[in-house]
């Protein structure tokens, strides 16, 4: 799916900065569905309080060249964070990874190993719940805990975060503002909102080379929410998407690399692609 038939389909007009709350929809491994019922304290967290300060937002950039930025929600985990790691040894491709705090303490080597390797570590909260059903406090508590626990290792808080399930609010919002976050979304899923099965490697892998284009960020996952560390356990049905995702992983590297596309961090790609923001390239 093209970038403008996924902004439309997100009620957005535009891919690059923003500074304003977006009502946030339904989604479905990762997707947005374009509906605005969201329960619990939405209305709350939209308020926020009365501040100043601004946030910028992206889904993707305005990019002239064959660039795209890959990256990785939920990890680190046992079942996947090693395997996707090797992949992206394998084709010598940088990624982002989209950490959650808890992971992050339960596997430090795995976070070690994503810096070594050249890759970029960011901020996905603490402990994985949604903005929309969560306090003011609570979402700048998982959001503060989120980049906390980043910094133990890599010694910086993370520059960029990513709100659970995409629901960009008003807290979420003040609080990236106030820890200097700004904020990736993606422009690029699994399934563009036609109810690909789960364990549909083919139908998954042409979703996501159908979906690329120039100045893209795609998502895909290395872990599996809080169910990599509630008291549950693992979600069935989340392991086989993401098993799903990560079969597609090499051939979707492949064919963007046969297409001419060249892979970069989340910061390399905005910061040096995006036309209305000049900065340094960093890593």
């Amino acid at each position: 799916m093209d970038r403008r038939t996924f902004l439309r389909r997100a009620g957005l007009g535009s891919a690059g900065v923003a500074a304003v709350a977006a009502p946030a929809g339904t989604y479905a491994l990762g997707h947005h569905l374009g509906s605005t019922q969201l329960a619990g304290n939405y209305q709350e967290t939209v308020r926020a309080g009365q501040q100043r300060g601004a946030v910028n937002v992206w889904w993707s950039v305005e990019a002239d060249e064959k660039v795209l930025a890959l990256t990785f929600d939920d990890g680190p985990t046992e079942q996947f964070t090693g395997r996707v790691l090797d992949v992206l040894a394998r084709y010598e491709v940088p990624a982002t990874f989209f950490l959650i705090g808890e992971m992050v303490r339960r596997r430090p080597d795995d976070v070690r190993r994503m810096i070594d390797d050249g890759h970029l570590v960011a901020n996905h909260t603490f402990d994985h719940y949604s903005a929309a059903i969560q306090s003011v406090d609570d979402v700048r508590r998982t959001i503060e805990q989120g980049a906390d626990a980043i910094a133990e290792i890599s010694g910086d808080r993370p520059r960029w975060f990513r709100p659970v399930k995409g629901h960009v609010t008003g807290s979420v919002l003040a609080t990236a503002s106030s820890l200097g976050h700004d904020i990736a979304l993606w422009s690029v899923s699994r399934d563009p909102g036609i109810g690909t099965a789960i364990d549909d490697v083919v139908g998954v892998r042409d979703n996501y080379i159908d979906g690329v284009h120039d100045g893209a960020i795609v998502i895909f996952h290395d872990g599996i929410g809080r169910s990599a560390f509630a008291t549950t356990g693992p979600d069935d049905d989340l392991v086989l998407a993401r098993s799903t995702e990560i079969e597609a992983l090499p051939v979707v590297i492949e064919r963007s690399l046969a297409d001419g596309y060249r892979f970069l961090t989340a910061t390399q790609l905005i910061d040096g692609h995006d036309p209305r923001l000049r900065r340094t390239s960093g890593s």
